[in-house]
């Protein structure tokens, strides 16, 4: 039974033979000749017993290496070859190099419990490296002291347990919330830094396997590879975002449920299958239905995976689209209240209602496309210039930012208290609820600033489409709007109360 780190014979050959990189390996361990114990040894099994004399010590780095344990050092830091100078300074034996990587033995999950941030680090180094990462990205993300010294405190305690060339798992660090320590921060270290296993659960692939439960499996295989295309893309495909496949698949479930209780595979599924199914669904949601099938059985019969595109040419009316129509004063009024104090507010409602911003372009706003001094807004390469009042909205709010994240460094114009220090832009879901309980949304005020505009410019649909960014139809359906719609009762541009 071994008892110490190294059996006998190792310890003598590292006692006798100074440190070095082998030849053959690359690990930095005692040499001869400049080659390791281990190399040799393998070379000499390799040659078998009659060959002892004539060793090609490089078939050791080609036939793999015998199983050894490394339980840390090798040899003493004191320690010196009994052939060195008497003045020369003692050889410090080094880790084994970055790019091996060192394979578990036994995959167990981590115990973070009895674990402190005043443990040892088994890797010193690379626990240096963390914390000089976490500073650098605290610096840059605008984290706070406290932020910044929990997530120091959590990699400590991760580098007490993990020894070097072993990633760590998300699953481990999911371990510190239970200590109050920033998560989403110290992931964002150990990613950065290249040690990061993310072994986090897909919640799509979940939600998918929940909604696809049942389906015969070649079915679902088809599916797969459909579903495969939407997320990752292909040599002529762009992803898809995560929005888009969620509402594809909540467009069709009812379609692969009926076809899964009837067939084994979608190549079954006749053309009648599709125009039954779409004559009974809601008028609202029927272009759409048709525009996932044809996907669908589109991308299948690309891959070779069907005969016969079975939704090829299915075409349904389309609905007519709601008109354009502007807002009663005493609604803009409301929105003006609600705005006086709320400065994130007051800028969507400027954005939205005075130059017709979408949502998706108020949340990726960033600072360099808003120049307060030259009074010019570049929102997505529309170069327009910027009145008084959204210059007046957009420096109340910087005011509010700079005294509520002094330190935070995202590019974005408006930022909530997580990604004021991740560098990412406001959710949907911010965006949502910054209107809620109010009269109106942000794409009515949008509407209702471009029948403004179409009004006074006398319903020129290519004269909306130069000044808004859209295309000649959109252009002429507002504009079609505004003919409907005639003169204009009141002012429709929201006037915000002057500031205090």
């Amino acid at each position: 039974m071994l008892t110490e780190r190294l059996c006998k014979a190792c310890r003598s050959f590292a006692s006798t033979h100074a440190a070095g990189t082998c030849a053959t390996c690359s690990r930095d361990l005692p040499v001869d000749a400049g080659v390791c114990r281990p190399c040799r040894k393998q070379a000499s099994l390799i040659a078998g017993p009659g060959y002892k004399t004539a060793l090609d010590l490089s078939v050791a780095g080609v036939t793999g290496h015998q199983l050894w344990f490394h339980f840390g050092r090798l040899a003493r830091a004191d320690s010196r070859p009994v052939n060195a100078l008497p003045g020369a300074e003692p050889s410090k034996m080094a880790r084994l190099r970055s790019r091996w990587v060192q394979l578990l033995l036994c995959d167990a999950s981590r115990d973070l419990s009895r674990a402190s941030a005043q443990l040892p680090s088994i890797d010193a180094a690379l626990a240096d490296r963390l914390l000089a990462e976490a500073a650098r990205l605290a610096e840059l993300r605008g984290w706070s002291p406290r932020t910044l010294s929990l997530a120091q405190r959590g990699l400590q305690i991760l580098m007490a347990v993990h020894g070097p060339g072993e990633p760590v798992r998300a699953s481990t660090v999911r371990q510190l919330t239970a200590r109050n320590m920033p998560f989403p921060h110290i992931i964002d270290v150990l990613a950065a830094a290249g040690v990061l296993e993310d072994d986090r659960p897909d919640s799509l692939a979940v939600w998918l396997d929940e909604q696809l439960a049942g389906l015969p499996a070649q079915i679902r295989a088809e599916l797969d590879t459909w579903l495969g295309l939407l997320r990752h893309g292909g040599p002529r495909r762009r992803p898809r975002s995560r929005r888009t496949i969620v509402g594809n698949i909540y467009s069709i479930r009812t379609f692969l449920t009926g076809a899964g209780g009837r067939y084994s595979t979608l190549r079954q599924v006749t053309r009648d299958d599709i125009t039954t199914w779409l004559a009974g669904r809601p008028a609202r949601s029927r272009p759409r239905d048709a525009s996932t099938l044809r996907g669908l059985f589109g991308t299948l019969k690309a891959e070779r995976l069907i005969f016969a595109n079975p939704a090829r040419g299915v075409r349904v009316s389309r609905r007519n689209p709601s008109v354009p129509a502007p807002l009663p004063s005493h609604l803009l009024t409301a929105v003006a209240a609600a705005a006086k104090d709320n400065p994130a507010l007051r800028v969507a409602v400027a954005l939205a209602g005075v130059h017709a911003l979408l949502p998706g372009q108020i949340r990726h706003l960033r600072l360099d496309q808003a120049d307060l001094a030259g009074r010019r807004l570049d929102p997505g390469g529309l170069d327009r210039p910027l009145d008084e009042f959204t210059a007046s909205a957009i420096t109340g709010y910087l005011a509010f930012r700079n005294h509520r994240w002094p330190a935070t460094t995202s590019p974005y114009l408006l930022v909530t208290r997580k990604t004021a220090h991740t560098g990412q832009p406001v959710s949907e879901f911010w965006m949502t609820r910054l209107f809620r309980g109010l009269p109106v949304t942000a794409e009515q005020l949008r509407d209702d600033r471009i029948v403004e505009e179409a009004l006074a410019g006398r319903a020129d649909p290519l004269h909306l489409a130069a000044v808004f960014g859209f295309g000649p139809r959109t252009g002429l359906r507002y504009a079609q709007a505004a003919s409907h719609t005639g003169e204009p009762a009141d002012t429709l541009t929201p006037q915000m109360p002057p500031d205090p």
